[in-house]
């Protein structure tokens, strides 16, 4: 598995596990806040749960060409106990800001 999958598994950890504090620190300065993606996630009101694995090694990931650090924008697909994938998605960008280590934010819960 590579480094963007590990990270978003870790955020995705923390998600299903309600650990907004946690999950603040780790997307700290995001376009979308924590409360807003707690409300978001409360508003779909189904029961998160963690990605079967093969989940990691097909996110859509898309290479930011202009960054200065390499930076990815990462479409993330949520799963829920009551219906497996659901309509949920979260997009975020991703920046490696050192020799495997990355920020991340949120861009945006998505529910089409």
């Amino acid at each position: 598995m590579n480094a963007v999958a590990e990270v978003v598994r870790s955020l995705l950890a923390l998600l299903v596990d309600g650990e907004w504090t946690g999950l603040a620190r780790m997307t700290s300065g995001s376009r979308l806040s924590i409360e807003d993606l707690r409300g978001g996630v409360a508003d779909y009101g189904r029961t998160l749960a963690m990605p079967p694995e093969e989940t990691f090694h097909e996110l859509d990931m898309v290479e930011v060409e202009a960054a200065v650090q390499r930076t990815v924008n990462v479409r993330v697909p949520l799963w829920t106990l009551e219906e497996g994938r659901s309509d949920l998605e979260l997009a975020l960008t991703m920046s490696e800001i050192a020799d495997g280590l990355w920020s991340v934010h949120v861009d945006d819960l998505l529910v089409p």
